[in-house]
C-alpha cells in the first residue's frame, strides 16, 4: 500500500500500531537501521540504486507516525 498497491488494509494505523512499541523504546536508530537493512537486501536483489532510494524515502516519510511523533 505504502509503495503504490491496492489500499485494502483495514487495521490500525501507523501511530497506533506501534504506540506500544514507542513505549518501549522503539525510536530513530531502530527506523534507521529498518531502512539500512532493507536497502541491503533490495541490493542483494539486484534493485537499482534510484529505486532503492525511492523505498528509503517512502519509508522516512512515515517516520515520524511510526515514532508518534
Amino acid at each position: 500500500m505504502a509503495f503504490g498497491g491496492p489500499n485494502n488494509y483495514t487495521g490500525q494505523d501507523m501511530r497506533e500500531g506501534h504506540k506500544h512499541l514507542v513505549a518501549r523504546g522503539l525510536n530513530d536508530s531502530h527506523v534507521d537501521a529498518i531502512i539500512e537493512l532493507l536497502g541491503e537486501t533490495l541490493q542483494e536483489l539486484g534493485v537499482v540504486a534510484q529505486d532503492i532510494q525511492e523505498v528509503a524515502d517512502i519509508a522516512n516519510s512515515v517516520r515520524d507516525d511510526v515514532l508518534n511523533r
